[in-house]
């Protein structure tokens, strides 16, 4: 009875070790992606250089969160940074419109 249970289990997982990893693609042939990932990186050696490099390292795990907050900090300064100039920048033009047009007055 064990073991009509045990070979029971082992068809179903038969079944959809049938049907294999490619099968989630869904028609994407792995030889074409292939050949498109080999053209672009002949084609951009370093961006293909670059990108390895990025995944390896983030598959080494180098993206710690301290450092991945340390990023996010630089990245939301210099936005920050920006909007506030654009913003003071426009500000000072509306400024100067209004000011030209009470002394044209």
């Amino acid at each position: 009875m064990v073991g009509e249970r045990q070979a029971g289990q082992g068809s179903t997982t038969e079944q959809g070790a049938d049907r294999g990893p490619l099968a989630a693609l869904g028609g994407v042939d792995p030889n074409e992606v292939l050949t498109m990932v080999s053209d672009v990186a002949r084609a951009n050696p370093h961006a293909a250089l670059a990108g390895a490099v990025a995944v390896g390292f983030l598959l080494g795990g180098g993206l710690t969160p301290r450092l991945l907050g340390a990023a996010a900090l630089f990245t939301a300064r210099r936005y920050f940074r920006a909007t506030v100039e654009e913003t003071l920048a426009g500000l000072e033009h509306g400024l100067a419109e209004r000011m030209g047009n009470a002394g044209a007055r």
